[in-house]
């Protein structure tokens, strides 16, 4: 395929093979499809749109993804995972988004904007079990829910959790249930029902069946990664998943440089031995790791080359020495499958030192997003696209 300096692409088929096979694994029962930061780089509005019809919620990490996917033409609920700041409580009943609460006063100003509209809003509250970053401590969650439930304007749609380690501390993570549990039984006590409950991230629906209660929220495992675990080999899967996402650039230079010569900035690497360096258009600008320096590597004519010197902002520098007949113009494989060999997102956070998450999410807007489907071209979307259409 012939595009620009780099580009992203996202196969479809991919896409909506892996939500197949969670659904499968979910027996189809409802789902929140996490699609924040930009569907963990893939494109928030173009993978909302292939999968809408087979999705029961969306979840979004600001007020402003949540539009955009309302201008976009989704109808799904859009649940906004993380607090809102209150000057944005106004846009919650313009676009019809669901909030997260999780302390008082926000509650109360949301309720106070409802009875000014001469409306109701419907809401999540999420319960602190162990996460410790937002939500109601689980000790006082079922009087917080039973006190919310009380303002005028405000319907109780949701009451979740959020697991840290679901993935690495199994004991942990049950012991996270049993407060959860305890809090469904505060709830129950207290007149309280007819909720959603959902707890179950990508790990917890993976490790624990009993997490899936009514509604899981799956994002890593659709996009067609795995946590690290599963890499590892501490623990397997039998779901069948395709990366969604490839990582591709282009050679625009080739030189031979004589032994002992530094490469890049900083002087972090010196060719030991006759090579061919091969620039490529692709940097930390665009998110390709800066840590990648002298540890890397990518897939150039079949072969694994190192990446030699420091990652530039829009360049970085291939020692193909080994590789046969190297030209400019050839395509170069970052992250994704070339010529029957594959670089995983987290064999790529590895070598970065980050988690594979990191490395979807941080392409950057300027890398051109090509969408394929049945292996062809069916729409892209650019930096232009981008800035002018959302």
């Amino acid at each position: 395929m012939e595009f620009g300096r780099i580009w992203a692409e996202i196969d479809l088929d991919a896409l909506n093979n892996n939500l197949n096979e969670v659904r499968r694994r979910a027996d189809n029962g409802r789902i929140l499809l996490a699609i924040k930061a930009d569907a963990y780089g893939h494109g928030l509005r173009e993978v909302a749109q292939e999968v809408a019809d087979r999705v029961d919620l969306f979840g979004v990490a600001s007020t402003d993804e949540g539009i955009t996917l309302r201008l976009g033409g989704i109808k799904n609920a859009i649940l906004i995972l993380s607090p809102v700041p209150y000057r944005e409580i106004p846009a919650l009943f313009e676009h019809n988004l669901i909030p997260s609460v999780t302390e008082t006063e926000f509650a109360r100003q949301l309720s106070k904007e409802a009875v000014k509209r001469g409306t109701s809003i419907g809401l999540h509250v999420e319960v602190d079990t162990g996460m410790g970053r937002t939500g109601v401590d689980e000790e006082t969650a079922g009087e917080f829910v039973a006190a919310v439930a009380g303002l005028p304007g405000l319907d109780i749609e949701g009451v979740f959790t959020h697991f840290p380690s679901a993935d690495s501390d199994i004991d942990f993570t049950r012991h996270q249930l049993q407060l959860y549990e305890r809090v469904m039984a505060r709830l129950g006590r207290l007149g309280i029902s007819g909720y959603l409950r959902h707890t179950a991230n990508t790990a917890g629906f993976l490790n624990l069946p009993g997490s899936r209660y009514d509604l899981m929220r799956p994002g890593l495992v659709v996009y067609g990664i795995l946590p690290d675990s599963y890499h590892s080999g501490y623990r397997t899967s039998d779901l069948k998943l395709t990366p969604v996402m490839s990582l591709r650039s282009r050679i625009v230079n080739l030189r031979d440089i004589a032994p002992g010569r530094s490469i890049s900035y900083e002087r972090t690497y010196f060719t030991k031995r006759d090579s061919r360096i091969a620039v490529i258009t692709a940097g930390y600008g665009d998110g390709y790791p800066w840590s990648l320096k002298n540890r890397g590597k990518a897939l150039v004519r079949g072969s694994r080359v190192p990446i030699v010197g420091n990652v530039c902002m829009d360049l970085t520098m291939l020692d193909v020495t080994d590789v046969r007949d190297a030209q400019i113009g050839d395509t170069v494989t970052m992250l994704g499958s070339a010529d029957g060999d594959t670089i995983t997102a987290n064999e790529l956070a590895a070598w970065a030192e980050t988690i594979p998450y990191e490395i979807t999410c941080r392409v950057s807007p300027r890398v051109p997003r090509v969408y394929l489907r049945g292996g062809k071209v069916e729409k892209t979307r650019t930096l232009l696209d981008h800035y002018n259409n959302g």
